[in-house]
């Protein structure tokens, strides 16, 4: 399965939680970070910037959740993320309050269906600003990845 992780990071708790989801499909996933200045935004903002993911299998979309629903910036990545129809599609997002899962899904659902893409997995890493990004939890987001190739590679 010819797999990509696209996400953003602002205080590096995704981009752990990102190579935890690449660990669990092998190493053999591409990976793109989206480049964000300090404030969390686009370092040069370009909004025309996207991706062709017509030659990938299986997408995943990671990013931290804002006010309880996928960060604005990753939010209009994916509505313009090209080729995205009727591909198979994961989120990973990463937050201080796990209050917020449960309408972070939501919203990110939302958007995929809206894309006409189908989601086949969701993961929420509750980091309180890294202090409670532990092991246990990055190993989950492995299994995470794991368990969705499984499932869709019998």
């Amino acid at each position: 399965m010819n797999a990509i992780i696209i996400y953003c990071s602002k205080t590096g708790n995704t981009e752990k939680v990102a190579q935890s989801v690449a660990r669990g499909l092998d190493g053999k996933a591409r990976m793109v970070k989206l480049e964000l200045s300090p404030e969390g935004i686009l370092k040069e903002f370009s909004p025309d910037f996207t991706l062709d993911v017509s030659s990938y299998d299986l997408v995943f979309f990671g990013g931290w959740v804002m006010v309880m629903r996928v960060h604005p910036f990753l939010y209009t990545y994916i509505k313009q993320c090209k080729n995205l129809e009727g591909k198979k599609v994961a989120g990973f997002l990463s937050g201080g309050a796990g209050l917020s899962r449960e309408h972070a899904h939501d919203d990110f659902k939302a958007l995929i269906d809206e894309r006409g893409a189908e989601l086949v997995g969701f993961s929420y890493t509750s980091t309180l600003l890294g202090l409670t990004l532990t092991q246990k939890k990055l190993n989950a987001a492995e299994d995470f990845a794991r368990s969705i190739t499984r499932r869709l590679n019998p």
